[in-house]
C-alpha cells in the first residue's frame, strides 16, 4: 500500500544545535509547559511567552510514532525513568532530533534531552518511518503500536524496553563525549560493555533452551531403534526413556529462568537496565544542573529553584539505581547458581549418553541406525556445554562486575 506523504513535511529542514547543548523542560501532570531553558526556547523557535503554559506537544512532530509516547506516558504514569529518540518540530515548520531522558517527580515531569549521533539513533530512524507509515496506513491504535515497537526491540535481542534505552544512553553519552573531544568516561564505558554482557547471556539462555527443546526428538528416534531391534533393542529402549525424563528435568528448569514475564534472566536484565539508565542520566542532570548557575534569568521561571528540583530527582535517582544494582548483583548470582545446577544436571545426561554409545558398540554394527542417533546426540552435548560454559563466564563476571560497579560508585554499604 502506498503511503501519501504530507507535502508540507517534504521541504522541511533540520534546526542545527551543538552536541555541547542541552534541553531542559519542566511540566505539569498533563504536559503543560512550567519551565524551560534557554536552548530548548531557541531550538524550537517559540518565544517564551508562547511556550510556557502551553502543552509539551506544541513541538511533537507526527514523524515520530504515537508508539514512543505511549511507552513514555506509560513508563512516567507508573513512576519510573525511561528514555527515548524523539523528533520535534521548530515553530516554523523544521525539525530536530534528541534522545529526551524523562524523569517523574512529585507534581509532573522533567526532561533532559541531548543531540543523539550513533549508529542506533540512524537504524531507529529507519524503524520510526516505517512504524508512522504502518500507524497511519492502518489506523494503528497507539498500544497496538507500541507493541509492534516492542517486538522490534526483543527481535534486536533486548530483554526490555529499558535495556534498550540504557544501552541507546550508554552510546549516545560515549559519542557526545568523542564529538566534544573530551576523554571517554570510564563509567559510561563500563555501564555499555554491562549493558552488552547482559544482553548476550540472555540471548545464550535463549539459544540453550532452544537446543534443548531440539535435543527431545532425539529419545524417539532411540525408541524407534529399540523396536527394529527387538529383542535384543530392549538396553536402548531403557536408555532413550532414561535420557528423555532427564533432559525433561532439564528443559523444565532452563524454562524456569529464560521464559515468562517474571523469569530470571529478564529480573536481571530490567533491573540493571534501570540502574544504568539511571546511572546514565545522573551524568546529564549533573551537567544541566551546572547550566542553571549561568542561565539569563527568565521571567516566571526560577532557576535556583529548577537546579534544586533537578538535584533532589539526582539523588532520589542514585538511591533508586543503589537498589537497583543491588537487586541485580543478587538475581545474577542465583542464575550463576541455576547454570552451575544445569551443568551437574548435564553430567548425569552425559553418562546417558556415553552408556548408549556403549551399547552400540556392543550391537557391532546391528545397530540399525542407533551410531548416527548417538552421534547426533554427541553435537547437542558439544553445543550445549559451550553454551552452558559461555553463560556461567558472563554470569560471574556480570555479578561481580556490578558488585565492583555498586562500590565504587556508591560505597561498601551498597554491596548485597
Amino acid at each position: 500500500m502506498s503511503i501519501q506523504q504530507d507535502p508540507s513535511r517534504q521541504s522541511e529542514g533540520a534546526v542545527e544545535f551543538g552536541f555541547e547543548e542541552l534541553f531542559f523542560s519542566r511540566t505539569d501532570r498533563r504536559g503543560v509547559i512550567l519551565a524551560g531553558n534557554d536552548v530548548f526556547q531557541r531550538v524550537s523557535g517559540h518565544g517564551w511567552g508562547d511556550l510556557l503554559g502551553a502543552p509539551h506537544k506544541i513541538i511533537r512532530h507526527p514523524d515520530t510514532p504515537r508508539a514512543v509516547f505511549r511507552i513514555l506516558w506509560d513508563a512516567l504514569g507508573n513512576g519510573h525513568p525511561m528514555g527515548g529518540y524523539v523528533k520535534n518540530r521548530a515553530r516554523n515548520g523544521d525539525h530536530y532530533w534528541v534522545f529526551a531522558v524523562l524523569l517523574p517527580i512529585e507534581d509532573g515531569y522533567l526532561s533532559v534531552r541531548l543531540k543523539p549521533s550513533t549508529a542506533l539513533f540512524e537504524r531507529v530512524k529507519t524503524i520510526y518511518a516505517d512504524l508512522c507509515a504502518r500507524e497511519r496506513a492502518e489506523n494503528l491504535d497507539p498500544e497496538v503500536s507500541a507493541r509492534l515497537l516492542w517486538t522490534i526491540v526483543t527481535e534486536a535481542g533486548f530483554t526490555s524496553y529499558t535495556t534498550f534505552m540504557a544501552s541507546a544512553l550508554g552510546q549516545e553519552l560515549a559519542a557526545r563525549d568523542t564529538r566534544m573531544r573530551r576523554p571517554v568516561d570510564p563509567r559510561t564505558q563500563r555501564l555499555i560493555d554491562l549493558n552488552t554482557a547482559l544482553e548476550q547471556v540472555t540471548q545464550e539462555q535463549r539459544k540453550l533452551l532452544r537446543s534443548f527443546e531440539s535435543l527431545q526428538s532425539i529419545p524417539n528416534n532411540m525408541r524407534l531403534v529399540a523396536s527394529r531391534l527387538e529383542p535384543s533393542g530392549g538396553p536402548v529402549s531403557a536408555i532413550s526413556e532414561n535420557y528423555r525424563a532427564s533432559s525433561l528435568v532439564i528443559s523444565e528448569r532452563l524454562r524456569s529462568f529464560v521464559t515468562g514475564r517474571e523469569n530470571l534472566c529478564d529480573r536481571v536484565s530490567r533491573q540493571a537496565g534501570r540502574a544504568l539508565f539511571l546511572l546514565g542520566a545522573d551524568r546529564v542532570m549533573a551537567e544541566m544542573i551546572a547550566t542553571f548557575r549561568h542561565a539569563e534569568p527568565v521571567a516566571g521561571i526560577d532557576w535556583s529553584e529548577e537546579g534544586a528540583r533537578l538535584a533532589q530527582v539526582r539523588d532520589k535517582g542514585r538511591k533508586d539505581s543503589r537498589e537497583a544494582l543491588k537487586s541485580a548483583v543478587e538475581h545474577a548470582e542465583e542464575l550463576t547458581r541455576s547454570s552451575s545446577e544445569i551443568r551437574r544436571l548435564m553430567l548425569g545426561l552425559d553418562t546417558i549418553r556415553v552408556m548408549g554409545r556403549v551399547e552400540c558398540g556392543r550391537l557391532r554394527g546391528n545397530e540399525g541406525g542407533l551410531a548416527a542417533t548417538i552421534d547426533q546426540l554427541d553435537l547437542f552435548h558439544v553445543e550445549i556445554k559451550t553454551r552452558l560454559e559461555t553463560i556461567l563466564r558472563l554470569s560471574e563476571e556480570i555479578g561481580s562486575t556490578m558488585s565492583r560497579f555498586s562500590t565504587n560508585e556508591f560505597g561498601a554499604t551498597a554491596k548485597p
